[in-house]
């Protein structure tokens, strides 16, 4: 988005000053969020126009994939804060179906102004106020020949892109570099949802891998299909060259598949035929044939054999495996539970599958999220990927969860750095966002944001904070701050993005919007997350009686639930009480549950100070 040419806006007692990014209502200065206000001038500097929904998530979010859900936030935040009414607006009016238009009468000013609205002086005279007349006036010429010249140019586009639509559309060139969406296949029997989602899984993983085509992750897929759109608008809102999608019915042994160019519609595979479903490898095969077809794109050997390799040959096991798979990926224990009896069916089915017990490894892990103890998940969580990679050394999955292990409940950061370089050897795609978290902590931050952002852009939609904890340990707090906004819009009910806000918030002082955050957070978890971050926001304001009463909170919570011992930490550390401070870290170290970022938490800055912790950092392999 081009930033605003003028200095200020003003409108009623309003004064937006782009350069300064800062807002003024009657004189005082308004609290905008940096996307708030990245908004706010876009719809600015295109006033009186309805801009669609699409384009101002395009703009303003910058490719972020985010819902409609967010925008609607966001304008509302403002319509609050400016004191707009929705239902007689003044400033931003919904236009129906379509998107938004600024319609505020709008003057702009020079920086050097008040930051109000400007009266008339008393003292001004008939001469003062004809002398604007002719700018003005000059204004709306100007205004007015603009719009003859983009709607000049917009005729002359709609005809050219009726032409080109008109035309027969030849397949694409074999050297086209292609980006195409794999839509889940719908399925006809009750309950086997898990089975289109994963043979689609399945063909990004392989046609990721194995060929020159770039293939969208299928959360973004599954983000856009529950908005109801049709393929090909899916297709425009992933910006994807063509979309494959399909139906199947094992019951009638058929199945329908459509390969769609997203640009003019035109199908270059549209087969409905009979399919028998006794072997989903050959299948999954077929499938991968026919897209590589239909785009011309050809393989080297070495391609060929990434694309052909499989780490079962047992049909049983492999089906059990799609399903722990698809379950793996909810966020409710039952989900994760039934996840690791699937993936344990699968061992049973083929003791020597390496990829189930990889899948498993990363399952344990997952436990954490719902109060269980490292001790108890962690040494499961190791066997299974250490089983994994005797049987195959050459699963970079394995490699990449081993990494996290020693990253995260070892402190081996060497141990880590070989396990990543070597799933990324084999898997040069790769993305992780447990090595950003490495990379910074080996004081590599520019490339650790750098994955962190590749990862983000791999797995849109996830409700993962590895870059809002990127950019709140660097100090990045908007940003932050945008990022778990844009998450939250598309899921509510996740306590950790609530938490993370709430850390953010707290290190801007908007002290009592990080304590309703951090108490979503604590009722969503049952305590699991946020009472560390409530206790240190009660003690740093002060209310030190507060504090006592959520160490108290935690002791309770720790009955059922396991709680590290690293927020009753943060809490002392905010009271002051550094000797109860430095022996809950330790405390939460030998527990396997302090993470490595605890050297930038910046709620420990006074505690940092301390000859003790920094002591405690090098015996236990920091890099500093």
């Amino acid at each position: 988005m081009t930033p605003a040419k003028s200095s200020a806006f003003l409108f009623d007692d309003i004064r937006v000053e782009p350069a300064t990014f800062r807002v003024f209502k009657a004189g005082q200065a308004i609290q905008l969020e940096p996307k708030a206000l990245r908004l706010l001038l876009f719809l600015i500097e295109n006033r009186d126009r309805a801009v669609g929904k699409e384009e101002i998530l395009n703009t303003v979010w910058n490719g972020t994939y985010v819902t409609e859900n967010a925008l609607t936030r966001e304008i509302g935040k403002l319509r609050k804060l400016l004191g707009d009414d929705p239902k007689a607006p003044k400033y931003i009016e919904t236009v129906h179906t379509l998107g938004y238009r600024f319609i505020a009468d709008l003057d702009d000013a020079s920086s050097e102004e008040t930051p109000v609205k400007a009266q008339a002086p008393q003292g001004e005279t008939a001469n003062s106020r004809e002398n604007t007349a002719p700018k003005r006036a000059h204004s709306h010429r100007a205004l007015k020949a603009a719009l003859t010249i983009a709607i000049a140019l917009g005729l002359i586009s709609a005809i050219v892109g009726w032409k080109r639509r008109s035309k027969i559309v030849s397949p694409p060139p074999a050297a086209a570099a292609n980006s195409v969406a794999i839509l889940p296949f719908k399925t006809s029997v009750p309950g086997e949802e898990y089975l289109g989602v994963e043979i689609a899984d399945t063909l990004v993983t392989r046609l990721s891998n194995g060929t020159k085509l770039s293939v969208r992750p299928i959360n973004a897929a599954l983000h856009y299909e529950r908005m109801n759109q049709d393929p090909r608008t899916i297709g425009s809102l992933m910006k994807v060259d063509y979309v494959l999608y399909g139906e199947i019915d094992r019951t009638g042994q058929h199945m329908s598949t459509h390969l769609i160019r997203v640009q003019d519609g035109v199908a270059l595979l549209d087969e409905r035929y009979d399919e028998k479903f006794d072997d989903i490898f050959r299948l999954e095969d077929s499938l991968c044939a026919k897209v590589l077809h239909s785009l011309l794109v050809t393989l080297d050997h070495e391609e060929t054999q990434s694309l052909q390799k499989r780490y079962t040959k047992n049909q049983q096991a492999y089906e059990s495996f799609l399903k722990a798979h698809f379950f793996m990926n909810s966020t409710r224990r039952p989900d994760t539970e039934e996840s690791i009896r699937l993936f344990q069916e699968a061992i049973n089915l083929d003791p020597k599958y390496a990829m189930a017990y990889a899948g498993l490894s990363d399952c344990y892990m997952r436990l954490r999220s719902y109060g269980d103890p490292p001790a108890d998940f962690v040494p499961k969580s190791r066997a299974a990927v250490m089983k994994a990679l005797e049987l195959d050394e050459t699963v970079a999955y394995a490699h990449s969860m081993l990494g996290r292990i020693a990253y995260q409940y070892d402190w081996d950061f060497s141990r880590a750095e070989r396990e990543y370089a070597r799933a990324r050897e084999l898997e040069p795609k790769l993305t992780h966002a447990w090595f950003g978290s490495l990379l910074l902590i080996l004081n590599h931050a520019n490339e650790a944001e750098a994955e962190q952002l590749k990862f983000e852009q791999f797995l849109p939609f996830s409700m993962s904070t590895s870059l809002a904890q990127h950019f709140y340990f660097t100090g990045q707090y908007d940003r932050a701050i945008d990022n778990l906004n844009g998450k939250l819009a598309a899921n509510v009910n996740t306590p950790s993005l609530h938490e993370w806000l709430g850390l953010a918030y707290e290190q801007q002082s908007r002290s009592q919007q990080a304590i309703d955050e951090f108490q979503q957070a604590i009722s969503l978890s049952n305590g699991v997350d946020g009472l560390g971050s409530l206790g240190h926001l009660y003690a740093k304001s002060g209310k030190k009686e507060e504090a006592q009463k959520v160490l108290q909170k935690i002791d309770e919570v720790a009955k059922h639930l396991y709680v590290s011992p690293y927020q009753k930490a943060v809490i002392y550390a905010g009271l002051g009480k550094t000797n109860e401070a430095l022996a809950e870290i330790e405390n939460a170290y030998n527990q396997r549950s302090l993470v490595p970022t605890v050297r930038f938490d910046p709620r420990l800055n006074e505690l940092r100070r301390d000859p003790r912790f920094q002591d405690f950092l090098r015996r236990k392999g920091m890099p500093l």
